[in-house]
């Protein structure tokens, strides 16, 4: 018996004797006070968490610092610091934690500084726009209007549709309203706030067009103000999708002509549609001018374009780029729109005197099958050369990469001064490709990018280079500071880049970065790359990183 009368259990819980029937409501007694204590240790439990949450380092972190941590907040679309819906969704969530992350994310303007609206964003869609760049303060403020696709729940009318059919082929016969021009963007640019960049993505070059006229219809409000969104952009990208239109023949000269109406700005990216989905088979695009205004590429510092079309396009406007400092051409599926325009006018005068860019540093090809286009310029100033040429199977000859690169950079005077040159998606032999990184003196950054080139021949050529330097003086990539080694195709090994860098020792000081292209097989191992290196004692710090595809577009 226990102290208070009642049976004693104690030795029931130390052993499997099963209770009497008059220990059985002591041992029921027992488990309730128990499961009752533990009730009041785990409310002891929930306090004690809450006064220590009050001395958590988290509180203490300034609104400028939880604002800053909030900005790696990733719900860009397309690449472009814009929110989307689900992008503003998660931010206006971050909000209703609490007040303190409330203030941040109200008090940082970073985040309120890019916003992306669609065709269902109608001019009900305006205070809230505002409402959203007023957040911004003063920074500089950038808009994308996404009409190649309605997402899911985006609806003009009651009849859902894919995208504008403005001008389409297979469009219903039956007239729409198009949804650029109803939407909330011409007011926007007419009466809303200051807008440094705006990226508009078009269904078409007709839309676009309709777009411009209902422009020119606020513009003659009286209310509407001298100086519009519009026409103070700073930056501004136009992308037409690929639709097959209507035809007619006055088409090309149409598509063209809404580009005399684009605004001055420093920044332009000009994507137009592809000659096989805008024209007919045997449409001859090179008699078409783009009517871009001098007065505005005059005044770039950044230019893209991505022309498919036939003709001397590119000549009649490069020229004009005398300010240009970045340029991008993406020749997409053409390749060379200057293909078989040998005798043209144009290609003969510049062949014999190439004009020139005198302000260029950078310089970007994508999808090009080859260079005939450097033949005919040159870049005093360059420092930076990207080259991405057509993805193939065949592999590029002297005349598609070595001549045209070289000769180029002779001309332009900038083959000992150019800092970084990039080279992508390409077949060459090793002993095209030496030659032009061999001569490139002032390289402090060199990548190939998903390039199929035999590394263990590219080695040796260095390995032979180098051997015949006196003085060591002059050695292959002695200023060079990053090499970039990217989507490394099935079948190429890193192995011989790294003997070679080995083999140099602590001659040697940059970065090693590579990928491959292949699934988990046979390859080097980031451990095995440094624990090679280390044992030369080489100053390369090597990290081998996940695949990131290349893409066409900058």
């Amino acid at each position: 018996m226990s102290e208070n009368g009642t049976p004693s259990i104690s030795y029931l819980l130390d052993s499997n004797t099963p209770p009497k029937p008059v220990e059985i409501p002591v041992v029921e007694s027992r488990i309730r006070d128990l499961v009752d204590k533990i009730s009041e240790l785990r409310k002891l439990e929930v306090e004690l968490e809450r006064h220590r949450a009050v001395l958590s380092p988290v509180r203490r972190i300034p609104r400028e610092v939880l604002g800053h941590v909030f900005t790696f907040l990733h719900p860009y679309e397309g690449g472009e610091k814009v929110r989307n819906a689900a992008g503003r969704k998660d931010l206006l969530q971050l909000s209703l934690v609490c007040k303190l992350w409330r203030d941040a994310t109200l008090g940082t303007h970073e985040l309120w500084t890019g916003l992306q609206i669609r065709p269902r964003h109608s001019l009900e869609s305006l205070k809230s726009v505002r409402a959203w760049f007023s957040q911004a303060g003063s920074l500089p403020r950038r808009l994308q209007y996404e009409g190649w696709t309605l997402g899911d729940g985006d609806r003009f009318t009651d009849r859902p549709r894919r995208y504008c059919s403005c001008g389409d082929l297979y469009s219903r016969p039956e007239p729409r309203p198009c949804l650029l021009a109803a939407s909330a963007l011409p007011q926007l640019l007419t009466n809303g706030p200051r807008l440094d960049h705006l990226t508009l993505k078009c269904a078409n070059t007709v839309c676009f067009g309709h777009f411009l006229d209902a422009m020119d219809t606020l513009r003659q409000d009286p209310t509407t103000p001298e100086s519009r969104p519009w026409d103070t952009l700073r930056s501004l990208s136009i992308k037409f999708r690929n639709t097959m239109l209507q035809h007619d023949p006055q088409l090309g000269d149409i598509i063209v002509s809404h580009l005399e109406r684009l605004p001055i700005v420093d920044s332009l990216a000009v994507d137009l549609p592809s000659s096989w989905s805008a024209f007919d088979p045997d449409f001859d695009t090179s008699h078409l001018e783009l009517k871009i205004l001098p007065s505005l590429i005059e005044r770039l510092t950044t230019f893209y374009i991505s022309c498919t079309w036939s003709g001397p396009h590119l000549l009649k406007l490069l020229p004009h780029c005398c300010n240009v400092e970045t340029l991008t051409i993406n020749f997409e599926n053409s390749g060379n729109p200057l293909a078989d325009m040998g005798d043209h006018p144009l290609v003969r005068n510049y062949s014999a005197s190439p004009f020139v860019l005198p302000k260029l540093r950078t310089l970007r090809t994508r999808m090009a099958q080859d260079l005939e286009l450097l033949d005919l310029m040159q870049a005093p100033q360059l420092v930076n050369l990207d080259i991405g040429m057509f993805p193939t199977t065949e592999k590029l000859s002297e005349d598609d990469l070595l001549f045209p690169i070289a000769s180029f950079l002779e001309r332009s005077g900038t083959a000992q001064s150019l800092r970084t040159f990039q080279l992508r998606a390409c077949h060459i032999d090793a002993e095209h490709l030496f030659p032009i990184i061999s001569n490139l003196n002032a390289l402090t950054a060199l990548t190939l990018d998903d390039v199929k080139v035999e590394m263990r021949i590219l080695g040796k050529m260095f390995r032979e280079h180098d051997a015949g330097i006196q003085g060591g003086y002059g050695l292959s990539f002695s200023r060079l500071e990053r090499l970039d080694i990217l989507q490394l195709p099935p079948g190429y090994q890193l192995d011989p880049i790294v003997d070679y860098i080995k083999e140099r020792g602590p001659s040697l000081k940059f970065q090693l970065v590579a990928s491959y292209n292949v699934p988990e097989q046979r390859v080097m191992k980031e451990e095995d790359v440094r624990e090679t290196l280390r044992f030369s004692r080489s100053g390369v710090r090597a990290s081998i990183v996940p695949v990131v595809k290349w893409t066409q577009y900058v």
